[in-house]
């Protein structure tokens, strides 16, 4: 923070444009001392597949009156095999039975904060780091580290810890797809970061190349939908889904005789959903639209910022533990801003700034405090 402060001061944040982003890095734990319930319950199967097998041959070998082929297992063997197999099994059973009691569904034996998570196409025991960056000189504003897999519900927090790091009232925050859930644009937009999201096709018919909510045109002012054929879908009912309202939109008998049915749903008639704040949603897309080159921009103020954090974490982590990790990542995050605010700006140019600033902040008592 205090070398966030010396990069204000040599005025290296723009505060204009910030782009946030994580990456998966590794624990220290290894993949076969990281259980899911799911994992173990298929474990469980095999096992228990196993089990049956040689239980189905000792008996056939018990039954067995006449003389014994040369290449078939004798009881002896068969039970030397059975027993390892039942004594693995107890074990996945309590470890099954564990994470029931404690309310989780994934353990890790090495580092109990690390998760499983999906990298770059290959699963990786560890932690998902979450980082900003400003567009100006591509300075980490602030990074944070979570052992959720998903980025999901990590855009708000991020921009607003953003937002106080560098003292600005408002800015433009950009951020791949893995980000977009409705509560969190709201929050941005509501703390004056407009969120430049990409558009995401999530909803069933979208999926399966039908028509697109976008392809349904609301009218604010009658509270209706107009869609690709013509019809007026209007509001029917209000739900709560996730703790969102919502209300759908509808028009039955307009669906049953329409040319487009099998372009827009499979169903008996097509049903549009409305977030009681969509006009968010609808602000973020005509923002994107306006200014598409910000969104563009996210890739080359973040992307590369991952890449030199890897090459500080070769291999991944070297602590264990949440907090710990949190330390290291920040310690990171101090040597790759160092590296670029001497890229910036030049040696002789910092040691001034640092000199000033410690000078300013109390002589010694400061250099002792001096952080990353």
């Amino acid at each position: 923070r205090q070398f966030n402060q010396l990069c204000r001061q040599l005025d290296l944040f723009g505060g204009q444009l910030l782009a946030i982003d994580g990456t998966k890095v590794k624990a220290v734990n290894a993949a076969d001392q990281n259980w899911t319930q799911t994992k173990l319950e298929k474990q469980s199967a095999r096992l228990e597949t196993r089990l049956t097998e040689y239980l189905a041959a000792l008996d056939a070998a018990d039954r067995e009156e006449g003389p014994r082929p040369a290449a078939a297992p004798t009881a002896a063997q068969l039970q030397a095999k059975i027993a390892p197999l039942r004594a693995r099994q107890e074990e996945v059973q309590a470890a099954i039975a564990t994470l029931q009691k404690e309310g989780v569904t994934e353990s890790s034996a090495t580092d109990p904060d690390s998760r499983a998570m999906r990298s770059k196409g290959r699963h990786v025991v560890g932690y998902n780091v979450q980082g900003v960056a400003d567009a100006k000189h591509h300075l980490l504003v602030s990074t944070t580290v979570t052992n959720a897999a998903s980025d999901q519900g990590q855009l708000a927090p991020m921009a607003q810890a953003a937002k106080a790091e560098l003292k600005i009232e408002q800015a433009d925050v950009v951020a791949d797809g893995g980000y977009v859930k409705s509560q969190d644009i709201k929050d941005c937009q509501d703390a004056g970061l407009e969120p430049h999201l990409p558009a995401v096709q999530n909803s069933p018919s979208e999926r399966a190349g039908q028509y697109g909510k976008e392809d349904f045109r609301y009218d604010a002012a009658r509270d209706v939908y107009h869609c690709p054929a013509g019809a007026e879908l209007t509001r029917r009912r209000q739900m709560e889904d996730k703790g969102r309202v919502l209300f759908t939109y509808d028009h039955p008998p307009a669906c049953a005789k329409c040319p487009l049915k099998s372009r827009c749903t499979s169903a008996g008639h097509r049903t549009i959903s409305r977030w009681e704040h969509e006009e968010r949603l609808e602000r973020m897309a005509a923002a994107v639209r306006a200014a598409p080159e910000k969104l563009g921009r996210r890739k080359t103020i973040i992307e590369h910022c991952w890449g030199t954090l890897h090459w500080l974490l070769p291999g991944g982590f070297l602590v264990k533990g949440l907090k710990k990790v949190g330390a290291e990542v920040s310690l990171a995050h101090w040597a790759y801003n160092l590296k670029r605010a001497l890229a910036v700006v030049g040696l002789e140019k910092l040691l001034a700034a640092v000199k000033n600033l410690v000078a300013g902040a109390g002589g010694g008592r400061a250099s002792a405090g001096t952080a990353a």
